[in-house]
């Protein structure tokens, strides 16, 4: 890390493996007679909101072996079918041809079996031109089949025109009309078979050896640390220091791991890389891959066009995908794309609304403030969206593309938008876990470690006079239905 100040006496030095007494002579740091100097960890002060907080809104799923994990998704059953071809009198149609006219029946053939006799349909001009199937649809060719329809109108002097009969035009269903009098059959429903989706576990490590003679050995600096219940604690040794370092690289690799990862299998199903041990590497794919393969989108400039986005997320919060009245969607950002959208809405609501008010004012100890920071909008469809900034989308040292209006890395620009609702039921972001190895540590003791009291007797699994911490996490993330997220990207990473 680069000086950052004329104050700084030394700049800092990074290094990796086993630590001993001289290498803290070298840094600098081993000097317990000298008085305490409270420091600041630059890279980890205000780190705000990660991935791994985000994910702990959402229901873990608990697998029992590490086997791959799979869930279904099932479309709607309501849809809409393509016209593959109309036939009049057993012949293709023609802008001359009158499909329907006084009667006359007509053939309609769609690539699936997906309508039944008695239903009414209807093409784009849905109210103008009802079409009742007479017959039972019959196959047609290869994967194809044919329907027997009439014209369902009280005038017979009305016909079908050529253009809305075509190869394209898309049809659905209304209801199955019947006699009131000793009626025979009705129509039948149609199914949508469910389709398998399926991730793959990720198991990571790291480990980190010590020696004996480092177990509680004071260092010329400490730094205050807060433990899971919120208190916060001061740090004076090496031991405790290379703990918090462990722990906060390890929830780092964890968090990137469960966002970033990108599935290692080939189209055949294959793992190709192997492990030291000889067997293979598995690896799953992380929410933005899951993500991607569905919705992605690129804009350019500074800020995003709130009207764009706003039909981005009304096509994400489509009524029918099973919401309440008002829906949940959280927009994940960096500082300078939540910067961007605040500017946005700003000039959007000024269209309607003129800012001039004293709404932005609060009062303080000594006067008065002001805000200018817009973090959420509801959209004309009832959706609500909020900004959540997390800081990865800043880290430059994963991302190194910077931004054309040289404010910020570009992945700070970038929107990743969580509609945080229900498919059947459940969360559609889960967290996977391997059950009983969600979180794995553990300690090889040697001839000295801090775990065990040092007395004749003591388990050793080495004769090293040091200790080796492991760290291990089995586990990945499920988005259920990826077609209610989206990812807005800023065009220079396209």
């Amino acid at each position: 890390m680069k000086l950052i100040s004329p104050l700084q006496e030394y700049e800092p030095k990074d290094f990796s493996g086993l630590v001993t007494t001289n290498h803290l002579g070298m840094l600098y740091q081993e000097n317990p007679t000298e008085t305490s100097n409270l420091i600041t960890l630059l890279y980890r002060a205000n780190k705000g909101v990660n991935f791994g907080m985000i994910l702990k809104q959402f229901t873990p799923f608990y697998c029992k072996t590490d086997a791959d994990f799979r869930w279904h998704l099932q479309g709607d059953s309501r849809k809409n079918i393509p016209l593959i071809e109309c036939k009049v009198q057993g012949s293709a149609i023609a802008a001359t041809s009158r499909a329907g006219l006084a009667g006359a029946r007509f053939t309609l053939i769609f690539p699936e079996r997906y309508f039944s006799d008695t239903n009414l349909i209807v093409g784009e001009k849905n109210s103008v031109y009802p079409i009742r199937i007479v017959g039972i649809p019959e196959p047609y060719g290869a994967g194809m089949w044919a329907y027997t329809c009439e014209l369902f109108t009280g005038d017979p002097t009305l016909f079908i025109p050529y253009e809305e009969l075509v190869a394209g035009k898309k049809f659905s269903k209304e209801w199955s009309i019947v006699s009131k009098t000793l009626s025979v059959k009705g129509g039948t429903p149609s199914y949508t078979s469910p389709f398998a989706m399926r991730n793959v576990f990720s198991m990571i490590r790291m480990e980190d050896t010590r020696p004996g003679n480092m177990i509680a050995r004071p260092v010329a600096f400490s730094w205050p640390a807060v433990d899971e219940n919120g208190k916060q604690k001061l740090m004076t040794t090496w031991e405790q220091y290379a703990d918090w370092e462990l722990e906060m690289q390890f929830q780092d690799a964890k968090d990137k791991l469960l966002n970033f990862a990108t599935l290692n299998r080939t189209s055949t199903g294959e793992f190709l890389q192997t492990d030291i041990s000889g067997f293979q590497i598995e690896q799953g794919a992380g929410m933005q891959q899951q993500i991607e393969s569905s919705n992605i989108s690129f804009y350019n400039g500074f800020e995003i066009d709130i009207k764009w986005l706003t039909e981005h997320i009304m096509d994400l919060s489509d009524n029918n995908k099973g919401y309440g009245q008002q829906r949940r969607i959280v927009m994940r950002t960096g500082k300078w794309g939540a910067y961007g959208f605040s500017l946005a809405l700003k000039d959007y609501a000024s269209l309607f609304t003129p800012l001039a008010t004293d709404s932005p004012i609060y009062s303080t100890a000594g006067g008065f403030g002001f805000k200018d920071n817009f973090v959420e909008y509801q959209s004309p469809d009832g959706a609500i969206l909020t900004v959540l900034v997390d800081p990865a989308y800043d880290d430059l040292e994963r991302n190194k593309i910077m931004h054309p209006s040289g404010k910020g890395v570009a992945k700070s620009y970038e929107y990743q938008i969580l509609n945080v609702g229900k498919v059947g039921g459940e969360d559609n972001i889960r967290p996977v876990y391997l059950e009983g190895n969600e979180d794995i540590m553990g300690c090889e003791p040697g001839l000295r470690d801090p775990f065990q009291p040092n007395m004749p007797g003591r388990f050793m699994s080495t004769g090293k006079d040091g200790y080796t911490i492991h760290r291990a996490f089995v586990g990945g993330v499920m988005v259920k239905d990826p077609t209610r997220c989206a990812t807005i990207r800023p065009s220079i990473l396209a």
